[in-house]
């Protein structure tokens, strides 16, 4: 006797196994695309490291998000701003927010995931200095305040001579 048909029917066992499968693969994939291959380093670990290249990103990141925000208050002044003035103030906060975040991304996944050990010296210090800059990249995204970049530039600075002039 044929079975008819059941669009509802629950799942035998290999259909399951199946289903599990398609489960566990399209986690995977999700997982895979949520990352940022912008983000700071490769994590393999590959050993290859330029800590004075790092600064020297997040310096430049920093100044990004200085003219960025100058350039937001600059044209947030104007009575009449156009279309293209609109356009323009979308473009420099959404890249203001897209700098002071890969200053947070490579706090962590660079210096604190893979640059600073455990019970190295000054750990604490460094510990802390990240953070602070991670909360001063924080507050970048929420402020066009001059303050909060020249802030999270002297905490960075701080840091760089800290983690550069000590062991890690």
């Amino acid at each position: 006797m044929k079975s008819a048909h059941r669009p509802f029917a629950i799942p035998t066992a290999p259909d399951k196994m199946h289903l599990m499968k398609l489960q566990i693969l399209t986690s995977a994939l999700l997982f895979l695309c949520s990352f940022n291959f912008a983000a700071a380093h490769c994590q393999v670990p590959c050993g290859i490291f330029d800590d004075e290249l790092k600064f020297g990103e997040l310096e430049q990141h920093v100044e990004t998000i200085t003219k960025a925000a100058r350039l937001i208050n600059e044209i947030s002044a104007k009575e009449e701003p156009t279309a293209h003035d609109n356009q323009t103030l979308v473009r420099w906060t959404i890249t203001k927010e897209e700098h002071a975040q890969k200053i947070i991304d490579e706090a962590a996944n660079y210096f604190l995931a893979q640059r600073i050990k455990v019970g190295a010296g000054h750990y604490s210090e460094k510990v802390e200095l990240l953070h602070h800059i991670m909360v001063k990249a924080m507050k970048t995204k929420q402020s066009t305040d001059a303050e909060a970049t020249e802030k999270l530039l002297e905490k960075i600075a701080a840091f760089k001579e800290l983690y550069l002039h000590h062991h890690h």
